[in-house]
């Protein structure tokens, strides 16, 4: 089995990765994995690898800001030492949205990558 990097890749051709990196998966760019179920098989085989490839380019800031947006109550403040992602993704009540969503970053994240490599 390659990599999901290759996988997505493959999957999208230039013109689609061109409209996912200028309109976004969720405004239905993302064809092949518009739906929660397509994205959740995803991360129950790749998540490894999606979390290392996001925060390698987004930092894990952006992982742990992502659950906030998805209701994890927990929050960086100054009365408790800083937070790890995974406990702030631990707490976030809708797991599925969130990775959901997460998957949904990384593939605008590749689709970018290819976009920038073809453009050499």
């Amino acid at each position: 089995m390659g990599t999901l990097v290759e996988l997505i890749k493959e999957t999208y051709d230039q013109k689609a990765c061109l409209e996912i990196t200028n309109s976004g998966c969720s405004n239905g760019a993302c064809t092949r994995h518009n739906y929660q179920a397509d994205t959740l098989l995803l991360y129950m085989s790749y998540s490894d690898e999606i979390i290392k490839y996001t925060s390698d380019k987004l930092g894990y800031t952006f992982l742990s800001n992502l659950a906030i947006e998805f209701g994890s109550p927990l929050k960086k403040d100054k009365d408790h030492d800083q937070l790890s992602w995974q406990d702030v993704v631990s707490a976030c009540p809708n797991k599925d949205d969130y990775k959901h969503a997460l998957v949904w970053k990384f593939i605008e994240l590749v689709a970018k990558e290819k976009n920038l490599e073809n453009k050499q």
